[in-house]
């Protein structure tokens, strides 16, 4: 049976197509490399990784929370950092971090807070997230420059592509609060 003489048009066609769709969407993302230097996000992110950065908008609600994203330290460093508090929130950041006197549930997050770092923050405004490292005992963060306004905020988090053994997709942390009585 012949093949069609259309069908290699359409596939041409096709193919042109999602290169056109690829293109704008990339040039639309606009995607930055970033290579981790500290040990600030551990384990998640080791000194020597390299991650894939796309400089998007970042989600004005609920949505952010958990989202590794990167910013510019006052020292103009790139900071890896995740979200754990969104427009809204009222936090207090001790021995965990509550929301609403609710706390956090964060597998993700080790190494103790230093007293010195606790810190009550107030609802935060429109555009404003409270961003810590996983590796709360090496960390600068929030506690130290205080909440981040969304214009801040170079981009999100996407892929980690090196070291290969580590290759994948870099997953919003879900928001997940402790059973009362769980943390103290």
């Amino acid at each position: 049976m012949r093949k069609p003489r259309w069908r290699p048009l359409l596939v041409a066609l096709t193919r042109v197509t999602a290169a056109f769709a690829s293109f704008r969407w990339l040039r639309d993302v606009r995607l930055s490399v970033v290579a981790v230097a500290g040990e600030s996000m551990t384990p998640a992110f080791l000194p020597g990784d390299f991650i894939l950065i796309a400089r998007r908008d970042i989600p004005r609600n609920e949505r952010a929370y958990g989202l590794v994203v990167c910013l510019r330290a006052a020292d103009d460093r790139l900071l890896l950092k995740r979200i754990v508090g969104v427009p809204g929130d009222s936090l207090r950041i001790g021995t965990t971090v509550q929301v609403a006197g609710r706390a956090l549930l964060e597998p993700h997050a080790h190494g103790e807070t230093p007293a010195a770092q606790y810190r009550g923050v107030s609802a935060l405004g429109l555009g404003e997230y409270l961003v810590l490292g996983d590796n709360r005992a090496a960390s600068t963060d929030s506690r130290n420059f205080g909440a981040v306004r969304a214009e801040q905020i170079e981009g999100i988090a996407v892929l980690r592509y090196w070291p290969p053994e580590r290759l994948g997709l870099i997953r919003r942390a879900p928001r997940r609060f402790a059973a009362s009585g769980e943390y103290g």
